[in-house]
């Protein structure tokens, strides 16, 4: 009995912590996807890359990142909607895929914390490409990035197969 209200003693704790640094937390998660566009997220998906470490500041989490694990997937999906709503739209557009990625993103953020040394130096991080852009099909309406002369030798969507042209 002693063992559970201890842990429950430290999960109010941490659902507390969290409530406190809600507001440093999702500015800091802004801050962090501030160069991502949603047509940047297929890409990122795909290629199992993050958003660059430039923007990251992890100074409001690094002493509880023991605690760190209590976030789950769902918990991140909430702070990423609360500060950028249109980057969770593009990741849940991706279906499953985007679901994994949340999962690799939110362990790639917990290596972040918990072995700085190590995961700064291994980071695969996204650099949007400048002539990267954004088709979009007539009949099914979904998008999809491409750089703009492999766009141009498209024949059919690759959603819905229609044929372009």
């Amino acid at each position: 009995m002693k063992q559970r209200l201890g842990k429950f003693g430290s999960t109010l704790a941490f659902e507390f912590y969290l409530k406190t640094i809600h507001a440093a937390m999702i500015e800091g998660i802004r801050k962090y996807l501030t160069s991502i566009k949603p047509e940047d997220i297929p890409a990122m998906i795909r290629e199992n890359r993050f958003p660059p470490l430039e923007h990251l500041d992890l100074s409001a989490v690094s002493d509880n990142s023991e605690h760190l694990e209590r976030i789950t997937p769902n918990r991140l999906i909430d702070f990423i909607a609360e500060a950028r709503p249109d980057l969770i739209t593009a990741i849940q557009d991706m279906g499953i895929q985007g679901g994994e990625y949340i999962i690799k993103l939110r362990q790639h953020l917990l290596n972040l914390v918990k072995h700085p040394e190590k995961s700064m130096a291994k980071s695969i991080e996204y650099k949007p490409e400048d002539n990267i852009k954004l088709a979009t099909c007539d009949k099914c309406g979904k998008s999809f990035p491409g750089p703009e002369d492999v766009l141009k030798l498209l024949d059919k969507c690759p959603f819905c197969g229609v044929i372009i042209g």
